[in-house]
């Protein structure tokens, strides 16, 4: 492959990307072209040490993506992060999967007992409303309220874990990316 087609490829997979960063990313790639070419190396050289120019896009979109979910923890924003990090291979599609899966899933039940104890009072205003409110005893009204006192603590907690856990997406997807670099150059 030669520089032209190289650069136009690269330019390609980066069309994502602000026309700034996609500028400058092609700049440093054709200074790499521009400096084999002092060295004696031909394009098509050049081209093969550099790698696919489509793994080389994939590996920078995923790479911003965990900078602008790092920067800005919104769900939406880890949740790009982590389809374009597990978009850079089928082993690391399972890598990222099967941890991610299983913190959303504790995430979820934190989140569903949440719900739940928030919910007893609509419980014993409804038991009032068939039953009579006379039917309703003491012991319902303290454990309604410690019930609903339960679910502000893991209301809480369940907020708490979740902002964690986005951080923790985060660096995990970073020491992802860190190993397939690293693994690429060995």
């Amino acid at each position: 492959m030669n520089k032209k087609t190289y650069l136009s490829t690269l330019n390609k997979y980066l069309k994502h990307l602000p026309d700034e960063d996609r500028a400058d990313i092609i700049a440093e790639y054709e200074t790499h072209f521009i400096s084999g070419k002092e060295d004696g190396q031909s394009e098509e050289m050049i081209a093969d040490e550099l790698g696919k120019p489509k793994e080389i896009a994939k590996e920078i979109n995923a790479t911003l993506a965990i900078d602008r979910a790092e920067n800005n923890n919104k769900m939406s924003n880890v949740w790009h992060a982590i389809i374009s990090v597990m978009g850079l291979g089928i082993l690391n599609f399972f890598v990222i999967l099967i941890p991610i899966v299983a913190i959303v899933s504790i995430l979820l039940s934190f989140m569903a007992i949440t719900l739940t104890l928030l919910l007893t009072p609509t419980a014993l205003l409804i038991k009032g409303v068939y039953n009579g409110f006379n039917t309703i005893l003491h012991a319902d009204i303290f454990i309604v309220v410690a019930s609903f006192g339960l679910g502000l603590m893991f209301f809480t907690v369940t907020y708490l874990l979740t902002k964690w856990s986005f951080k923790v997406f985060v660096k995990y997807l970073r020491w992802n990316i860190s190993i397939i670099k690293g693994s690429a150059k060995a």
